[in-house]
């Protein structure tokens, strides 16, 4: 059995675009259908049994009638292909309101062979190559569980903890059933949940997003009894169970949505399950490349040179780009913006040019320095605290006295 598993489509972002002269659409529109058809197009040509998508279709459950065009353009090949289409309704899709519906529902409502996870619960998906069980776990959405009277007087700490426990017994109970009495054919998961343990960045070490949300653990998903849990939500793609089965994994999402996702791999997983044996590999995506240029030049003779020559050594054609400068504060006024711009002009995108100061002139008061020093003490001290003016002290000194004895006398001075 073969699973295209995939998540955070995201149609809809139009950051780092600009206007497409033959289509009139906001060009990041058309990458991410890029992506998003070339993923259709992998599981027609595989023949898939599934398609599973783990949440986010769009930047917000309010998408347009463009963006909504541009999903059912994908899905197309796939409902001619007669392949399920499996879907788990994210963050991003569900309303802010109770009781509206979510930005998936039509597609279920109206295309055939199209299975919508909104509530946690357990499905049997028949495929070309037979069941295949799926224990759906959409986005938690408190709204939801505040509308239910039992719960309306929970403060937000109990209701995440209660939404957390809501779905880990529901998981265990699934995992119970699978054991005390099996079937024949595959069991997986999918969630579009945050794992405690998923890296978001591309630093070595994995970090945990500070987050109001319920926080999962990889125990709490990768029971014995499950072949494998597709799982959505963070952007990076990643096994949190590498060393073990099932295998718990982040497809990561099919295009970049900003320069924090630049260094990332973007692309979908395929998922082969035979006699219980599990395979999968991830597959990249023809996503926009991004390219951050991080050129310190602070100890550079030459730093227009040392930009420069940055900059001419890459390659950038098709990319979205950005530069971030740093320099001394003697070397600002060297930095032309102009020829950093030339030499990216092959770029798709230039969409900043950050010039940051490594190490500016300090201008803090001098501790010694008090209201209750006078006007002379007040300024030997200064001088005695400056290296580059203590030889030129008593020069300083002998004005200064003049300047405040003129001043006194009410005369005027000249040039």
């Amino acid at each position: 059995m073969k699973i295209l598993h995939t998540a955070d489509i995201h149609i809809g972002y139009t950051t780092h675009g600009k206007l497409d002269s033959e289509t009139g659409l906001n060009t990041r529109l058309l990458d991410f259908k890029r992506a998003f058809q070339f993923m259709t197009d992998h599981a027609v040509k595989e023949g898939v049994d599934v398609f599973l998508f783990c949440g986010d279709a769009f930047r917000d459950a309010s998408p347009s009638p463009t963006e909504q065009k541009i999903f059912s353009e994908c899905l197309k090949p796939l409902i001619d292909a007669k392949i399920p289409i499996v879907m788990v309704v994210g963050n991003h899709d569900h309303p802010f309101a109770y009781g509206k519906a979510h930005a998936l529902q039509i597609y279920e409502d109206l295309l055939p062979n199209v299975t919508i996870f909104s509530k946690a619960e357990a499905r049997d998906i028949q495929t070309k190559s037979g069941p295949l069980r799926i224990i759906g776990l959409p986005w938690p959405i408190k709204s939801n569980i505040f509308s239910k009277k039992e719960f309306a007087d929970l403060s937000p700490e109990d209701l995440r903890d209660k939404i957390h426990d809501i779905y880990v017994n529901f998981l265990s109970l699934k995992s119970e059933e699978q054991r005390k009495n099996p079937i024949d054919y595959p069991v997986i998961v999918a969630a579009h949940l945050h794992l405690d343990t998923a890296e978001i960045t591309e630093n070595s070490e994995r970090q945990t997003l500070f987050t109001k949300d319920p926080l999962f653990s990889v125990g709490s998903m990768a029971k014995p009894e499950f072949q494998y849990v597709a799982l959505g939500h963070i952007h990076k793609h990643q096994n949190l169970n590498d060393t073990n089965l099932p295998p718990v994994v982040y497809s990561g999402s099919p295009e970049r949505i900003s320069f924090a996702e630049w260094r990332q791999s973007k692309g979908f997983v395929m998922v082969e399950i035979d006699e219980q044996q599990i395979r999968y590999h991830h597959i990249e995506t023809p996503a926009r490349p991004f390219l951050s240029l991080e050129i310190d030049v602070s100890q550079k003779n030459d730093p227009m040179k040392a930009i420069l020559a940055e900059c001419q050594g890459q390659s950038v054609r098709d990319a979205v780009v950005r530069v971030r400068v740093r320099c001394s504060d003697a070397q600002k006024s060297e930095i032309q913006l102009p020829e950093i711009k030339e030499a990216l002009s092959e770029a798709f995108l230039l969409s900043q040019i950050n010039v940051e100061v490594a190490e500016k002139t300090n201008r803090s008061r001098e501790p010694a320095l008090t209201k209750s020093l006078s006007i002379n003490e007040a300024l030997e001290t200064f001088l005695e605290a400056d290296k580059t003016m203590r030889s030129k002290k008593e020069k300083v000194m002998a004005i200064a006295a003049q300047l405040i004895n003129e001043h006194e006398s009410g005369e005027e001075t000249s040039d």
